[in-house]
């Protein structure tokens, strides 16, 4: 038959009216029987249920805070209000090699003290809850960083832009929609037979040994036809 204390390592934890139920026994006795265990030490009553060991075993253990060194006081007094430093620059507040710190900065990001920022190759370290970047070099409140303000330009500076305009008459300030459509379709038929012409080379100089053979029968020079 299971006893009392193979019930509670089976349930890790539970109250003398599911041990009854477990034990198929009146909650009376369950608890009679659980007191007389815990006399002996194998079970105790806590947190509002019962288990096996005793109350003190189970009682977590008390971690003292762990004390910044000296060093890492230092560090913070140094890094205090200046956004975020290399570790070189910390080292120069400290009189100490950059090269020991790091390991200091490093073991002080783990305990949450500083900040690691990473910009391609360059490192740099900020106290944790105090801006990266120093309070006089951030953008005072409403100024944009704006994209810069290209200078206007006059519309007889635009139109002077314009090839097919430049060589009108000068009184001519506004060029007519007429005229505007007509350079359009004008331009479109220039580029449409450009790039047909560029076709039409691209597709003979893949048969450029042909031509050769033929212009070298028909006497012509290397190189005449291309």
């Amino acid at each position: 038959m299971e006893s009392v204390i193979d019930a509670l390592k089976a349930m890790g934890k539970a109250t003398y009216l599911d041990v009854a139920a477990r034990l198929d026994i009146e909650p009376v006795e369950a608890l009679k029987m659980l007191r007389e265990q815990k006399e002996e030490g194998l079970c105790d009553f806590f947190d509002g249920s019962w288990s096996v060991g005793t109350a003190k075993e189970h009682q977590p253990k008390r971690i003292r805070p762990k004390q910044p060194s000296a060093l890492v006081e230092r560090v913070l007094a140094a890094m205090q209000g200046q956004g975020a430093m290399s570790a070189n620059q910390v080292a120069e507040k400290l009189g100490k090699g950059s090269r020991a710190l790091n390991a200091s900065l490093g073991a002080m990001c783990k305990d949450g003290l500083v900040l690691r920022h990473v910009d391609g190759k360059n490192i740099t370290w900020s106290l944790a809850g105090e801006p990266a970047i120093k309070p006089e070099q951030q953008p005072a409140a409403g100024e944009a960083k704006a994209a810069p303000v290209q200078e206007s330009k006059t519309l007889e500076e635009i139109i002077g832009d314009i090839p097919a305009f430049a060589s009108r008459p000068d009184n001519l300030i506004i060029p007519s929609s007429r005229y505007i459509s007509i350079e359009i379709r004008r331009t479109k038929a220039k580029l449409a037979n450009l790039q047909r012409l560029q076709g039409a080379v691209r597709e003979l100089r893949r048969h450029k040994h042909l031509l050769e053979g033929l212009g070298n029968e028909l006497g012509f020079g290397r190189g005449t036809l291309f």
